[in-house]
């Protein structure tokens, strides 16, 4: 091949390679793209039909590939209706600032007191102000509750409190009804302005401080202006809560699935709790403190989905700084373990070196004697063998010293080095423990259904294991039930989920109360539990099935003071020799689907 198509060749998959990375970033990017369109989407439903829907149609859109075509003849719809949509907010908008400012002239017109009267005049300015603004709104609202509540509060005042005020307000005439009727009317308009601002801002409307016959004729004109489901959301004062008719029941079935207006301080509140128990680092409790401020002032429908996001960033933080601190832990784990083996290195140095110290003492102590010996053959009288003795008995006491405090010396030294290994290997040992007890604790919660307090199919999996591990070590009976709660579909569709989950929940508890410890009860998925009965032949775990089955039948479940009866089927399977779990499992869950066939609420053995 010639240089130049070599060079051809080399350029051409040059150009070949970087257009494949073009490729994979244009479906990054389009990737990214699609997961905000969808986010955008979910993040914008409820505030128009039209636009929820031309919403919907786009993720389905998105989730297919040639979304090209679909996608151009979507956007003008899209487009068309969410201007239509800004048109009627905008229109409601201006209707709702109208009507509050019609309701500040009657207030104005009730001759309130002076500050009363001030604050009103200004809020109707800022209300003119306010007009196509309507994050405004809800302040202004607040401000005009409460200069409602001090005017009402003055009209309310009897006679010997405000001398003279009724008959400057309505004339002489003594007449009751007459006289409350201009409260009537600003209660009334109160109301219908209250009830177009919640439908507005989305959001229930504040109960409005009145006398109670105020509230009862304003009542008929809110509910002629807003749909039914509106007022169902909207909390009533405290004089008009409907009180039950007899206390309820643990065993009573929720009515109906409330609204979020309704269960947005439950939301909050378990929003809370969770945020609580979150071990924050430093650099994430700022963030942590403005969620929690956010929570503590309200959560609209609108602000639910940032908060879970918000949240969701802290959760995995807290994970993030978990495993970093494990990391961390395990790195200064390594540090310490290098520093225990310098010591450990000098230790045996200093042993060496002592070794090699004492050679070396033996050898110098070898080397005086052999000399001493040898003064001692030379020594020629009784006073030169005299003098030699004692150089070199002196020489001898000086080198034992010596070597005594070098050994003595080298001995502290090890002493502390020791020390301070034992000192280490006593702070790793209580690490290791803190961080195995904040393991085990966390296995333990991952082990529980949330739900319903029982094990979860995980727990479910090693108690398995380790009841089988013991029936082939020791032998004897081990049985295997399989539970379903019979039509729990129809629970769900007749009487809402939260009637379903506190079916389960009734259910698990009465399982749960009426086995020994030694049984193991888990929730399997959905509405299906997993029992296992240790050391039971099958009759007496036929009879104990038989028990639970009775008992959940009689309990007096019941939606609206009519009776609802709940049932089990079950499967019951022993474990035989040689089988494993998993065929144990089939054929009680083979029983489950008999006892479904045969007409449900019974005991089937597989």
């Amino acid at each position: 091949m010639s240089d130049d198509a070599q060079r051809w060749k080399d350029k051409y998959l040059s150009s070949l390679e970087q257009q494949e990375k073009l490729e994979r970033r244009w479906e990054l990017r389009l990737d990214l793209l699609r997961r905000g369109l969808v986010r955008s989407s979910l993040a914008a439903e409820g505030a128009d039909k039209a636009v929820d829907q031309c919403m919907q149609e786009m993720r389905d859109i998105l989730r297919r590939d040639d979304m090209d075509a679909a996608l151009g003849g979507l956007i003008p719809r899209l487009e068309k209706a969410v201007l239509d949509s800004e048109q009627r907010r905008q229109q409601r908008a201006e209707e709702a600032t109208a009507a509050l400012a019609g309701l500040v002239e009657q207030l104005q017109r009730l001759q309130p007191p002076r500050e009363v009267r001030k604050a009103l005049k200004s809020l109707g300015k800022q209300l003119q102000a306010a007009v196509g603004q309507q994050h405004q709104l809800p302040a202004l609202l607040s401000q005009l509750r409460n200069l409602q509540g001090q005017a009402l509060t003055v009209l309310q005042a009897p006679a010997q409190e405000q001398p003279g005020l009724l008959q400057r307000l309505f004339g002489s005439r003594g007449d009751a009804a007459e006289q409350a009727q201009p409260v009537e009317q600003v209660a009334a308009a109160a109301g219908e302005t209250q009830q177009i601002a919640a439908e507005l801002l989305d959001s229930p409307a504040a109960p409005v401080p009145a006398p109670a016959a105020a509230l009862s004729t304003a009542a008929p004109a809110r509910s002629s202006l807003a749909p039914r489901a509106a007022l169902d959301s909207l909390p009533l004062p405290p004089g008009l809560v409907p009180q039950p008719e007899d206390e309820e029941s643990p065993f009573s079935l929720p009515t109906s699935e409330p609204g979020y207006s309704a269960v947005a301080p439950h939301i909050a509140s378990s929003l809370r709790s969770l945020l609580d128990e979150l071990e924050l680092p430093a650099r994430h409790r700022p963030q942590g403190e403005a969620l929690r401020l956010r929570l503590e002032g309200g959560l609209n429908w609108y602000e639910l989905v940032p908060v879970l996001d918000d949240l969701a960033v802290l959760v995995l933080a807290v994970t993030d700084s978990g495993q970093r601190e494990f990391a961390g832990y395990l790195k200064q784990l390594n540090e310490r373990l290098e520093a225990f083996l310098g010591t450990l290195s000098e230790a045996h140095e200093g042993y060496s070196a002592s070794v090699e110290s004492a050679r070396s003492f033996n050898q110098e102590l070898r080397d005086q004697v052999t000399d001493l010996q040898n003064r001692v053959q030379e020594a020629a009288d009784l006073e030169a063998l005299k003098q030699a003795l004692e150089q070199r008995l002196d020489g001898l006491l000086q080198s034992v010293s010596v070597h005594q405090r070098q050994r003595d010396s080298r001995e502290e030294e090890v002493a502390e080095r020791l020390q301070g290994l034992v000192q280490r290997v006593a702070d790793m040992e209580r690490e290791a423990q803190q961080f195995r007890e904040h393991i085990e604790e966390q296995r333990q919660k991952s082990l529980l259904d949330p739900l319903t307090g029982l094990p979860n199919r995980a727990a479910w999996s090693e108690r398995l294991e380790l009841e089988v591990a013991r029936r082939a070590r020791y032998g004897g009976e081990l049985l295997l039930a399989v539970l379903d709660v019979d039509h729990f579909k129809r629970i769900n569709d007749g009487y809402g989920h939260l009637a379903g989950d506190r079916v389960l929940k009734i259910i698990a508890g009465e399982l749960h109360k009426r086995l020994r410890k030694t049984d193991f009860i888990a929730r399997f998925g959905g509405e299906e539990f997993v029992l296992l009965i240790p050391a039971t032949p099958l009759e007496g775990g036929m009879q104990l099935l038989e028990t639970l089955r009775a008992a959940i039948e009689a309990c007096p479940f019941h939606f609206k003071g009519e009776p609802v009866t709940i049932t089990l089927s079950t499967g019951l399977a022993e474990f035989r020799d040689g089988e494993s779990a998993e065929a144990v499992f089939e054929r009680a869950d083979q029983a489950l689907y008999r006892a479904k066939g045969n007409g449900r609420n019974r005991v089937e053995l597989g």
